[in-house]
């Protein structure tokens, strides 16, 4: 009779045992859990040291040569007396990669700076629609508003949300959100129709406007439960894989208002495009979208290892690399991990050697510092301490677990149910052993 409660109560050990173990499982593959990869098999500790020190002392003298504290804006040639939005936009992601990399000291504090800077960009009618590519007046003359632009900005204004928790930043990523949004083409006339325009006024419907809206909606989506984001995600992801995709998984340029299609293979667009597939893998679990991912993350590392990456800008290589790392994080993928910092170690140890200006450090592209447009300098720069902060060892916040969802959704969500049944099953195991010790 004893030995017969025994195995009764070890088969129901084990059933339960079994339960927790599957639960565990279903909790790390829907992101809750999960095992990321980092640089250190890839780059050496004494490697990592040397790029924190690089970064650092590249972005002090980006500083000392081009940014107006008074006004925390930055010294522009290209949009007038002060530098362009794009320009801006990659700065703040600099900042936001020095405040990601450990043992950097607290870059955080800067954020509020440049989140004010932002404030010389708004449209001076309507604050809340989106910024202009020049300072607006009085500072400047303002200019056209471009939908990547701000794309680029509310990519970090997401960043700095995660890293702070400070919901003005989530925030304004939601106003812009809605404005980028506004850019989705409703003209049927158009060949492949829908996708969202470059810029305001213009009919050119572009891959670096609408893979990072993509982007943006997957994250947003996963920062609040909002199905809207997600809606959002899927259909401009599916426009840009229908209407700019390769048979070779790399992404062409633009859509023309014509019809034709600018095929250019820019490394920006292979970046954004494959971390929007993996930011909807993230939300949706869908193996498909990891798939899409990898496939596009393989063939553009595969296509820029042969020498074209060196055929394209900083600023675009450090969005690239950047994008594809989150690839690489969630998959695991042993060999496209091999590849991403073969190359990007391999690039980045170029250009320090080769277009990096001796006396300041700043990156020229092998010209003398006096002859460069500093818009071209500070995003150059910008973007180097970018992959400088990679290789030190930044990696983007993680996204997950989704915050309580908004009072117009079921309040509760799947993570908390899987949750309430690992405890509950948990609670009977301690119960057994100690129904089984007291008998």
């Amino acid at each position: 009779m004893g030995n017969s409660k025994i195995r009764n109560t070890s088969l129901t050990l084990k059933i339960v045992a079994s339960i927790i173990l599957t639960l565990l499982a279903a909790y790390t593959s829907m992101g809750l859990v999960k095992a990321t990869e980092t640089n250190n098999t890839y780059v050496p500790s004494s490697l990592r040291e040397l790029y924190a020190k690089r970064a650092v002392e590249t972005f002090n003298s980006l500083q000392a040569h081009y940014y107006l504290s008074g006004l925390n804006l930055y010294r522009g040639l290209t949009c007038g007396k002060y530098s362009c939005l794009w320009t801006y936009s990659q700065v703040m992601s600099a900042v936001v990669y020095l405040a990601l990399t450990p043992g950097l000291g607290n870059f955080t504090t800067l954020f509020s700076s440049y989140y004010s800077g932002l404030s010389h960009y708004a449209n001076p009618i309507n604050p809340l629609s989106g910024y202009e590519s020049t300072v607006t007046p009085p500072l400047g003359p303002g200019g056209d508003t471009y939908y990547d632009d701000n794309e680029w900005v509310t990519l970090a204004l997401i960043d700095m949300y995660l890293i702070t928790n400070n919901t003005s930043y989530l925030n304004r990523a939601e106003e812009l959100f809605n404005f980028i949004i506004s850019g989705w083409s409703s003209n049927s006339s158009l060949r492949c129709p829908g996708g969202i325009y470059w810029r305001v006024g213009d009919l050119s419907r572009n891959t670096c406007s609408n893979s990072p809206a993509a982007e943006a909606a997957a994250e947003l989506y996963l920062i609040t439960g909002d199905q809207s984001y997600l809606r959002w995600a899927i259909r401009i992801l599916n426009w840009v894989n229908k209407c700019l995709g390769s048979p070779s998984h790399l992404y062409y340029d633009h859509i023309n208002p014509d019809g034709t299609i600018d095929e250019t293979i820019w490394s920006y667009n292979q970046g954004t495009t494959a971390a929007a597939a993996v930011s909807i893998y993230e939300a949706t679990h869908n193996e498909s979208y990891l798939k899409l991912a990898e496939d596009s993350a393989y063939s553009s590392l595969s296509y820029f290892s042969q020498g074209a990456i060196y055929s394209q800008p900083p600023e675009f290589n450090a969005i690239y690399f950047r994008s594809i790392r989150k690839v690489i994080t969630i998959s695991n993928n042993n060999t496209l991990a091999k590849m991403y910092w073969n190359l990007l170690l391999q690039y980045v140890n170029n250009t320090w050697l080769t277009y990096r200006d001796q006396e300041t450090g700043l990156i020229t592209m092998g010209q003398p510092l006096s002859s460069v447009n500093p818009d071209d300098v500070e995003i150059w720069t910008a973007a180097m301490v970018q992959l400088y902060s990679l290789i030190a060892g930044a990696q983007q916040p993680a996204l997950t677990p989704i915050k309580a969802p908004r009072p117009s959704q079921a309040w509760l969500t799947t993570s908390t149910t899987l949750v309430l049944i690992l405890v509950a099953a948990i609670a009977i195991a301690i119960y057994l052993i100690l129904k089984g010790v007291k008998h």
